[in-house]
């Protein structure tokens, strides 16, 4: 599906800018992988307000995650089990994992 990490990565921040409908600070998105199950909690600072709202059914979400555990994996790691994804506003963005 992706060449590469940034590639996934673009398409990832672009989904979530998209999906959001208001005015955001941040975009916050808290994934456990399963196999091939992917639990997703995604949280975005409001820019009014500074308060915290979540989306749901964000469209192919899970499968770019998925798609990103493997393009991050080594052999001696595997796949992640848990990632952490920060956006903000101007686009620079945070990606951390975890293996065990």
């Amino acid at each position: 599906m992706f060449s590469d990490q940034l590639e996934c990565y673009q398409a990832i921040g672009s989904t979530l800018a998209a999906a959001t409908k208001e005015p955001w600070a941040s975009i916050k998105v808290e994934i456990a992988l399963q196999g091939a199950r992917v639990d997703a909690v995604v949280s975005y600072v409001r820019a009014e307000s500074g308060e915290t709202a979540y989306l749901t059914g964000v469209p192919m979400l899970a499968r770019y995650f998925h798609e990103l555990a493997h393009l991050v994996s080594s052999e001696g790691k595997g796949l992640y089990k848990r990632c952490v994804f920060t956006l903000d506003r101007g686009g620079r963005y945070d990606s951390q994992f975890v293996y065990d």
